[in-house]
């Protein structure tokens, strides 16, 4: 008899990855694909569904190619959230897909936080409503395109585009359901959140939503022979990709921490289900596993801060490749003590969305004197975005985590990762698994064909490396850090009065 195979597919929002696993997490074959994305305008961010359909099932046909004997015994599907996935009557995309980046509704959703409408909308989903959900995106288009909105027969998310052409059933699940038209607290669709928005038509074309490590339904035959899979292949409802990491990870209950640091940050903070206390900053989302929720905090600092300052000083911090020019960078920053000397960064380049929302926030550097040098600047600006992201779990409650599994391109910087340590005072668990979101995919839908138990996964063959808090440089740390938050609440009315002196972005 083969040895059974659980096959886990990653739809990003630039990369797709398939692969097949055993059920203790092993990976046998891994393959992935680049997957374009289409800027027309500035601020605009769409995906060609048919492309990413035939994108995806390249993957998994290379991966059924590449295995020897092991047969694939479930498949789960995980994917970037949010956005306008839309199908017709006759089941067909009626349009590329808006993703959740985009920013062409800017201005309505400005205009919904002006009136109290965003405030109103938190009371169900728990989030701060953006550009890039499906309520917002939506009446963009219905604005500028009403011959297509009014086409509109089904609406779902980028997983359950895969799902649907996997099975022919149209569904989702309830971390990726949980925005913008959820309540969260009942787990069911509000009507209130359609007035809210003045969507009254897509009320009933929703995709139902259930449990993520639920049957979404079986492999379709004709599927099945272009994919080389068996055909009737039970297909989970499957997650949203930051639920199907923390899957992967073990992080299933209250106080688990997950930080996913590359050009920007996503802090993730499993918790109980909680009364409302407020519009929230960053989103809420339904764990894939059990009733718990997921706080996700996601400010614009990031690796971004430290390729901005390097960009700056090509001849002494450049290289050829990430590493040299990271090596170089904390060989400057080793040079000088913790705390810059009283240099303080304020990283917000881009502006900031959280832990507080300022899109006309910019980034300062505070304490320079003519005796700074390069090098206390560069360690001001890895510590500021630390200081951010400290800022960020206080915003979830948590002023110190007990400990913080960490991913991403950051996590590869080990005097950066010491750094978050004693700023956070806590452990950083780093592992050395780049396939977190695939695994999870995998596992949800191992546990939805009733193979393994994904809330408790095996421990996997992976290396982990451990960076702890220094006690001395903590307690220094907490003092620069009050002086970053009042630097930070200082800066508003010059935020503001600077707006004047700033170009204004085109929009079109």
């Amino acid at each position: 008899m083969p040895d059974i195979a659980l096959l886990g597919v990653d739809v990003g929002s630039t990369t797709i990855k398939a692969a097949a696993y055993t059920a203790d997490g092993r990976a046998i074959a891994l393959e992935t694909r680049r997957s374009p994305v289409i800027r027309r305008n500035p601020g605009w961010s769409e995906q060609d569904m048919a492309e990413v359909w035939s994108i995806t099932a390249d993957c998994i046909r290379a991966v059924t190619g590449k295995l020897d004997g092991q047969e694939i015994a479930s498949i789960g599907v995980c994917g970037q959230g949010d956005g306008l996935w839309l199908l017709d009557a006759a089941g067909q995309p009626l349009r590329n897909s808006i993703l959740w980046n985009d920013s062409r509704a800017d201005d309505l959703v400005l205009d919904w936080i002006a009136d109290g409408t965003s405030a109103k909308l938190s009371r169900f989903s728990r989030t701060s409503n953006w550009a890039g959900t499906a309520g917002s995106a939506f009446r963009w288009l219905r604005a500028h395109d009403p011959a297509t909105a009014s086409r509109v027969a089904s609406l779902f998310y980028c997983k359950d585009w895969i799902n649907y052409r996997l099975t022919g059933e149209i569904a989702t699940d309830f971390s990726d359901a949980s925005i913008p038209f959820m309540d969260i607290e009942r787990r069911t669709y509000d009507d209130s959140t359609f007035d809210l928005l003045d969507v009254h038509e897509l009320k009933g074309k929703l995709a139902p939503p259930r449990p993520s490590a639920s049957p979404h339904g079986r492999l379709l035959a004709e599927v099945a022979g272009e994919l080389g899979l068996p055909s009737g292949l039970p297909v989970a409802a499957g997650s949203i990709d930051l639920g199907a990491m923390l899957v992967a990870m073990g992080l299933n209950n209250a106080g688990d921490v997950a930080l996913i640091l590359g050009t920007t940050a996503v802090v993730n903070v499993v918790i109980e289900p909680e009364p409302f206390h407020g519009e929230p900053v960053g989103a809420t989302l339904c764990h894939p596993l059990n009733h718990r929720w997921i706080r996700v905090i996601a400010p614009l600092s990031g690796a971004l801060a430290l390729d901005w300052f390097t960009s700056l000083h090509q001849s002494s911090l450049g290289g050829n490749d990430a590493a040299a020019v990271a090596s170089r960078l904390n060989e400057l920053v080793s040079s000088v003590p913790a705390g810059a000397n009283g240099v303080v960064f304020l990283p917000y380049l881009s502006g900031e969305r959280a832990p507080f929302v300022a899109p006309h926030a910019t980034g300062s550097f505070h304490g320079l004197t003519s005796a700074t040098t390069k090098a206390e600047m560069a360690r001001a600006v890895m510590e500021g975005v630390c200081f951010s992201l400290k800022h960020c779990f206080r915003t979830t409650g948590l002023a110190n985590p007990g400990q913080v599994f960490m991913t991403g391109g950051g996590a590869r910087n080990r005097l950066w990762c010491d750094v978050l340590a004693s700023v956070l005072g806590t452990t950083i668990v780093v592992s050395s698994a780049g396939d977190h979101g695939l695994w999870g995919a995998a596992a949800i839908g191992g546990h939805a064909a009733g193979l393994i138990d994904a809330e408790h996964l095996p421990e996997r063959a992976e290396d982990q490396r451990r960076h702890y808090p220094v006690a001395e440089l903590v307690a220094s740390y907490d003092r620069l850090f009050e002086f970053y938050e009042t630097i930070a609440r200082a800066s508003r009315p010059i935020w503001e009065a600077g707006r004047a002196f700033r170009p204004t972005p085109r929009n079109t």
